[in-house]
Parts: structure tokens; sequence; C-alpha cells
């Protein structure tokens, strides 16, 4: 369960088309529990850097822990989605997302989504050069 999952999110990134490089690395804490992190870089220079903490309970898959932190090619912050379980006051905590201005409420995104996000950014970057 805990391979299919990480195999789908693997996929999800290489699929990418806007994605040139990737290093993603997995390991097993347990039989039910393990982790992927690593860094994808994109056409454009900017880098996500991944990691995901994942349980098996009751025969269900849960993210325990993730965090995706999209950084502009000289490493400054575009945004962060995590569930550090700081920022009580927000309505999704512990989720959020945090931005060059601030954290706001954020349900915990898909890896789809993450990268859909982050493919219209680049998109619109490059087709402003």
């Amino acid at each position: 369960m805990i391979d299919a999952h990480f195999e789908a999110l693997e996929t999800a990134i290489i699929s990418d088309p806007l994605v040139i490089s990737t290093d993603l690395h997995r390991a097993y804490t347990s039989i039910e529990t393990g982790y992927v992190k690593g860094e994808i870089t994109f056409i454009d220079g900017s880098c996500l850097v991944v990691f995901q903490h994942v349980r098996i309970e009751e025969e269900k898959l849960t993210v325990t822990d993730y965090r995706y932190h999209y950084m502009t090619p000289d490493n400054k912050l575009i945004f962060r989605y995590d569930n550090a379980p700081h920022y009580p006051e927000i309505d999704t905590f512990p989720h959020h997302k945090h931005l060059p201005s601030g954290a706001r409420g954020a349900a915990m995104p898909s890896v789809k989504h993450v990268l859909a996000e982050i493919d219209a950014i680049v998109i619109e970057k490059v087709t402003q050069c």
C-alpha cells in the first residue's frame, strides 16, 4: 500500500512536462510507516522540496506529515503547504499555506494540485519573457 502511494506520487511528478529533474528518496520506518522526500526542479529553475510521511491504520493509508516548499531559483519562498502544528488560530489547523505575505488557511493539497499550481506560475513566468 505504501509502495503504491509513493509510486503514484512519483509518477505524477515525473509526468509533469515542466519538470526537468527529480531527486526523490523513499524510506520505510516500519511495516506501517514510511516517507518520501526530495527535490523537483522545473524548467525555469524553480524548485519544489517535497516531504510526506505516511502510516497505514486499519488498512487505510494516511499522510500524517507533509510539506511542499516551492522556491525561486535563488531559494526565496513562493509558497509552502504543510501541517506543522503552529497557527492554531487558522480555521484549517494544522493545515496551512505560507506565502511571502504570511500564513493562511488551506486544506491539505494533493501532489497533483501542487504541481498544477506550480505549472501555472511557471507558464505565466515563461510567457512573460
